[in-house]
């Protein structure tokens, strides 16, 4: 068990755990790209928050050389500009019980909007992530599950939501990465998938 920081990704928009914020959406529509400045040192409190997200600002004050005041104002203003989403905890689901993660993949019919029903998606209990995406499918969604009927529960409730035409459901038999410390850069970071132009 470890402690991550969420860092908005770069590409996609996504709806679940480290769900959008008001301020991310206009009306029930995520916002268009937003750029958020970023430099040298703004960088290195992320990179440091990523590997420990329990470090305190005196620790990061100490490792990257400036005042425990400056890496307080920093955090504080990355926080607001929703560059960092949150501070969470990293369960190993195997040490905690019986679990099926499931991915279904979603297609929307044809008049329903997507954003819209990726909401819906979102709120059922067991869903931890969905991304809106492109390709052969509108949205994916991931979950868990205690057992079997949990899981059929689970893919019932996904197919019965209004708009959904198609939910493909996919059982994860193993995992080879699991890494949530997206890549940052000084200068530039897309803040969030969002319909307004910057």
């Amino acid at each position: 068990m470890g402690a991550v920081l969420y860092a908005s990704c770069s590409i996609g928009a996504s709806l679940g755990a480290g769900r959008l914020s008001d301020n991310d959406m206009v009306g029930d529509t995520p916002r268009a790209a937003e750029r958020v400045s970023l430099d040298s040192l703004d960088v290195e409190i992320i990179k440091a928050l990523q590997v420990n997200a329990r470090s305190s600002y005196r620790e990061l004050s100490r490792k990257l050389g400036v005042s425990v005041t400056t890496i307080s104002e920093r955090v504080k203003r990355l926080i607001e500009l929703n560059v960092i989403r949150g501070f969470s905890v990293i369960v190993n689901p195997d040490r905690v019980g019986p679990s099926y993660c499931a991915v279904f993949y979603v297609r929307v019919h044809g008049g329903s909007d997507p954003g819209e029903v990726a909401r819906r998606v979102s709120e059922i209990n067991g869903i931890c992530y969905v991304y809106l995406t492109v390709g052969l499918y509108d949205l994916v969604a991931m979950g868990s599950s205690a057992d079997k009927q949990s899981f059929s529960r689970l893919l019932a409730q996904v197919a019965a939501v209004e708009g959904v035409r198609e939910a493909v459901p996919s059982v994860v038999l193993g995992v080879v990465k699991e890494d949530p410390r997206h890549p940052v850069k000084p200068s530039v970071l897309v803040k969030r998938l969002v319909g307004r132009t910057v």
